[in-house]
């Protein structure tokens, strides 16, 4: 046994004096071409201050004997990292003792590649990165999954660790390829222990501080592309982490989850809030595209794992109430005031709309619900109203859109306008405060003195808010005139009887519409008068046809005909009084 550490330690003195061997001549080599790319014609400029900024890793033009020593001096260190593994897997070394040779070995290079790049050595600097890159993370992945060594929490901490050493570096000296490989290298090892381990939540995290770091390179260094793939692996392992914690069976946990969910959500809008509100700067298509994809995976998961666990919906809503009123307040006070940015405006108002009515969702029952988004409905058309924004208007009939479809009154609208759907027939005093607020708002939204639209588009919230009110309406009362038409009519008649007093209202709203756009302020009225005809006639021929008797077959056709007459020309002369053309 002595012998064979004798024969061992000789081994690894004689390659160890070969590597200082090869560094020396590779010294030599670089200091050669450096003399020699002067042209013997030219001559220095004397006084000149030299460039102390430091180049980059891959330079653009690189001597092929330069470039090959360095590529074989590489395979020499990947070489002596297989010789560590040989004496691990023949048993020479305990597979504890040989991963801690191995990670000192792979820091070696990383020390040895700071250095070749502070003293402008950048090839050397380079592969030695790369070098450390190859050895240290399929190291940490066989230490986890081969030998045992580290724990999933353990690996996780270790893989970053090893991360964050090598991409510092490559901030510190410039080095782009050398963030690629290692980004790319860290995204691949942690997905590959994920697989491994069946755990998902510690490299989950590993994946969002990559991508957290790699965001801040595009900040800071201008490397952009690099955010990108970062971004997609921690968008897909968030999403993997909140569907599959909820599973019974499985080792994450639902706790485990909404940490990393909290922490998807803090490190990426936390980075885009400190670039746009402290930098001052306009938001990006990345950032626009990356809070879609970050609030729907991470609080849409967060949302979804409290309500099939149980626990901390509560404090989830109103975290993400105050998140929605504080980017509201943002946007107003800090972004409109203060930076004039229009992108930036349009981005914090939207993420405070996102996380508004998932806050509301989280916190209350669908009754209070319905209340809670119209009363936001209203405090958002009223500031519109005052301060003229068109996004405050937009903001206003979606609250209310999403008020009606809790309520149930989208049911009674799509009745009321002719579609086949059935309603409830008793009435809700949630539903009619629905249905007043979006009369308020078609009201609110009315051209005044601090808001004249300019565009068909600047009208579409109030054509929506009156989509609603019309159809809550008519709805509304042919739900209410249901059972008294029945009793009435009897029940043979009955059904045939109820078809046409939904005709008559329809008829009478569709010609309410064109008489009142004969105002210059009403002319989404107008807008509604072709699409209430077309409506009307497809229910009268796929359900009057079908249920009516002759009597009151008769009783549609008149009122039908009424409509396709008289209303064209009641919108017709409206059309010269209004100034805005229709959409």
């Amino acid at each position: 046994m002595d012998d064979r550490l004798a024969r061992l330690e000789g081994s690894l003195a004689s390659l160890t004096q070969r590597f200082r061997e090869l560094e020396a001549r590779l010294a030599a080599l670089e200091s050669a071409s450096g003399r020699s790319s002067t042209a013997p014609g030219e001559a220095a400029t004397v006084g000149a201050v030299p460039d102390t900024s430091t180049p980059p890793i891959i330079a653009t033009t690189l001597d092929s004997t330069a470039v090959l020593a360095v590529l074989g001096r590489t395979l020499l260190v990947l070489g002596g990292a297989f010789f560590l593994r040989a004496l691990t897997d023949s048993g020479t070394l305990r597979p504890a003792l040989g991963v801690g040779l191995g990670l000192v070995y792979a820091l070696t290079w990383m020390l040895l590649a700071d250095r070749a790049g502070r003293s402008g050595r950048v090839l050397s600097a380079g592969f030695h990165g790369i070098a450390f890159v190859l050895i240290a993370l399929p190291l940490v992945v066989e230490a986890t999954s081969r030998f045992h060594l580290l724990n999933p929490t353990w690996s996780a901490a270790a893989l970053l660790g090893l991360a964050t050493l090598a991409l510092s570096v490559a901030a510190r000296r410039r080095a782009l390829a050398l963030a690629w490989v290692t980004t790319l290298g860290a995204l691949l090892a942690a997905v590959g222990l994920a697989f491994l381990t069946g755990r998902i939540a510690p490299y989950a995290v590993v994946l969002v501080a990559l991508g957290g770091i790699a965001l801040w390179f595009g900040y800071v260094l201008d490397w952009f592309l690099l955010r990108w793939p970062a971004a997609l692996a921690a968008d897909l392992a968030v999403l993997t982490l909140g569907v599959r914690s909820v599973t019974e069976g499985v080792s994450d946990t639902p706790a485990a989850a909404l940490f990393v969910q909290i922490l998807f959500l803090s490190t990426y809008l936390g980075s885009i809030a400190a670039r746009t509100l402290f930098l001052n700067r306009d938001v990006v298509p990345f950032e626009v595209i990356q809070s879609v994809a970050t609030i729907a995976i991470g609080l849409g998961g967060a949302a979804h794992v409290t309500r099939a666990s149980g626990a901390g919906g509560a404090a989830l809503g109103v975290a993400a109430l105050v998140l929605g009123v504080g980017c509201y307040a943002v946007a107003v006070a800090f972004v409109e005031r203060r930076q004039g940015r229009r992108n930036n405006f349009y981005f914090y108002t939207s993420a405070a709309l996102v996380f508004t009515l998932v806050g509301c969702g989280l916190l209350v029952g669908r009754g209070p619900l319905a209340l809670a988004w119209v009363a936001f409905a209203l405090v958002a058309m009223l500031a519109g109203r005052w301060s003229g924004r068109v996004t405050f208007h937009a903001h206003g009939a979606i609250y209310a859109t999403a008020a009606a479809i809790a309520s149930g009154l989208v049911l009674n609208e799509a009745h009321g306008l002719g579609l086949p759907v059935k309603a409830a027939l008793e009435p809700s005093g949630v539903r009619l405060a629905v249905l007043a607020a979006c009369g308020a708002g078609v009201l609110l939204l009315a051209p005044g003195r601090r808001w004249q639209p300019g565009n068909a588009l600047q009208r579409l919230p109030r054509l929506v808010l009156l989509v609603i009110a019309v159809g809550g309406i008519v709805g509304v009362i042919a739900a209410a005139a249901t059972p008294v038409v029945i009793r009435l009519a009897g029940d043979e008649v009955g059904p045939g009887a109820m078809a046409t007093v939904r005709t008559a209202l329809l008829v009478v709203a569709t010609l309410l519409l064109a008489w009142a756009a004969r105002s210059r302020h009403f002319v989404e009225g107008a807008w509604l008068v072709y699409p209430l005809l077309v409506l009307t006639g497809i229910k009268f021929v796929l359900h009057d046809l079908r249920v009516s008797r002759p009597v009151t077959l008769f009783l549609a056709f008149a009122l039908y005909g009424t409509a396709l007459i008289l209303a064209p020309r009641l919108r017709r002369r409206a059309m010269p009084k209004r100034s805005e053309p229709g959409p």
